[in-house]
């Protein structure tokens, strides 16, 4: 082959193989990258403390078609608040399957607590879009390792697992050795209403048959009455419907995907003013989700 040829024939090959690179990161992309479940004896020790919980791509497919079917809610039109805890296990793992829906605004700090308050509500409220729907989950997270069992989990490229949640581990820690204090400071503004919230209700934690699950679900409650007692009271000209989601997020080792339980679901229709939707554990209703 001559030269003439060959410069004839670059640019062709060149494009070719461009195109074929773009395609390829095309299909890349469009394949779901879920990590696989838990073992099955896994999943049974989570669903014994936690009954119904689902992989978190489960759960996010359940309430698009939920809200959708039901309520004729579409994917484009929610805006998702997340009063989850700050820990960077939560959001490497959770939140990218749909990438259709906004979000999420952060309205969490340390175990998931809506510490912006009435100001982070009344902010996420004026971003919604019009007619649109206010999905909040409120959900600390608790980890359960293969190795060391609840409030643990094998985080990646680390050789041991570590403590998750770690403030309320943490915040165990000491109320189980005598030496927490509820001291609020600008130092330690989060920490210290975390150990309030600990010490009002010390016995029930300690007496549990496992404190740091306890722990957990009255982090989740004290969240979840923070949230309901506001929500109505911010500026909700543009939205259409709120959805609350009450639960707990359980993180698995690196390797598995994270689990979704529900303990409460509550739908507020904006226009009529009322709640059309109050469900406590819902994986127990055949028609919800």
């Amino acid at each position: 082959m001559n030269t003439h040829h060959l410069l004839f024939l670059l640019p062709i090959a060149l494009a070719l193989y461009a195109c074929g690179k773009i395609e390829s990161k095309t299909a890349a992309a469009e394949t779901p990258s879920y990590l696989p479940n838990a073992p099955a004896e896994t999943e049974q020790v989570l669903r014994k403390e936690f009954p119904g919980a689902i992989p978190g791509h489960e759960f996010s497919d359940s309430l698009i078609h939920y809200l959708q079917r039901n309520y004729g809610i579409a994917p484009d039109k929610i805006l998702l608040g997340a009063s989850t805890c700050v820990d960077d296990i939560i959001y490497t793992k959770n939140f990218h399957f749909h990438p259709e829906i906004k979000g999420p605004f952060h309205l969490g700090g340390l175990a998931g607590l809506p510490f912006t308050g009435v100001s982070g509500l009344e902010a996420f409220a004026h971003h919604i879009p019009d007619s649109g729907t206010l999905v909040l989950l409120v959900e600390p997270h608790i980890g359960y390792s293969q190795k060391k069992g609840w409030g643990f989990v094998l985080r990646h490229e680390q050789p041991e697992a570590s403590s998750c949640c770690g403030a309320l581990m943490g915040t165990l820690g000491k109320l189980q050795a005598g030496t927490l204090k509820a001291e609020i400071s600008e130092d330690d503004y989060q920490g210290g209403k975390i150990a309030e919230l600990a010490l009002r209700y010390k016995d029930q934690i300690l007496n549990a048959e496992s404190p740091i699950i306890e722990l957990t679900r009255i982090t989740s409650l004290s969240a979840e009455k923070q949230i309901s007692a506001h929500v109505l009271d911010v500026s909700l000209e543009h939205a259409k419907y709120i959805v609350i989601i009450t639960g707990v997020i359980i993180n698995t080792d690196f390797s598995f995907t994270d689990y979704q339980y529900m303990d409460h679901v509550q739908i507020y229709d904006v226009r009529k003013k009322s709640f059309v939707q109050d469900l406590r554990n819902p994986q127990r209703h055949a028609t919800a989700f």
